[in-house]
């Protein structure tokens, strides 16, 4: 039994400082997701809360054969959703495009790989792109490129079929492509 399922079983079982540890150990993972849906701290932080609710809440149902971080995952994305519906109800000021295009810059302590990468004009155009991909899209792609996890990870994650996720990936990957290549010709006829 992993480190992880011991403490969901202990907190299951009405351990508070299990499932306090828990919290502690996947917050920051929580934390970044949220803001990379989200784009700002505040609701970061509101999708945070409630992702730790619904995993309180849904300890008992926790699979011991599954990876922790495929089932907070499913859990993270549901709850960005659902933070999503109730914005658009509750404010005039919803989501917007450009708050979705933030879902790539979630802040990190050292720039990673697509920080440096996403520099200057064409990071500007596939940072924008990626914030127009269709929502499935853009999940997988993010969940691939940015938090680095395995397909088969992805798939147990957001409940699809991997054969699903790898279709999602090459679409996001293909309209990408095609978009840098149109910025590229654009920039090299203003040269």
């Amino acid at each position: 039994m992993s480190a992880d399922a011991n403490l969901i079983s202990r907190a299951a079982g009405g351990d508070s400082s299990a499932f306090q540890t828990l919290v502690e150990r996947h917050r920051s993972m929580v934390y970044r997701v949220a803001y990379q849906f989200a784009g700002n701290h505040h609701d970061a932080e509101d999708i945070a809360q409630d992702v730790f609710i619904k995993v309180f809440r849904s300890l008992d149902r926790f699979r011991q054969d599954a990876q922790l971080t495929s089932w907070l995952y499913r859990i993270i994305m549901n709850a960005c959703i659902d933070h999503k519906r109730r914005s658009r109800f509750n404010s005039s000021a919803a989501f917007g495009d450009e708050a979705e295009q933030k879902m790539l810059n979630a802040p990190e302590e050292t720039p990673g790989p697509e920080e440096r990468a996403y520099g200057g004009e064409l990071g500007q155009v596939l940072e924008t792109e990626i914030g127009r991909l269709p929502q499935g899209q853009r999940i997988v792609f993010v969940m691939r490129h940015h938090q680095g996890m395995k397909l088969c990870e992805i798939a147990e994650a957001l409940g699809l079929a991997e054969g699903t996720v790898k279709r999602q990936l090459h679409a996001a990957v293909h309209r990408l492509r095609h978009a840098l290549r149109q910025a590229r010709v654009t920039a090299g006829e203003r040269a």
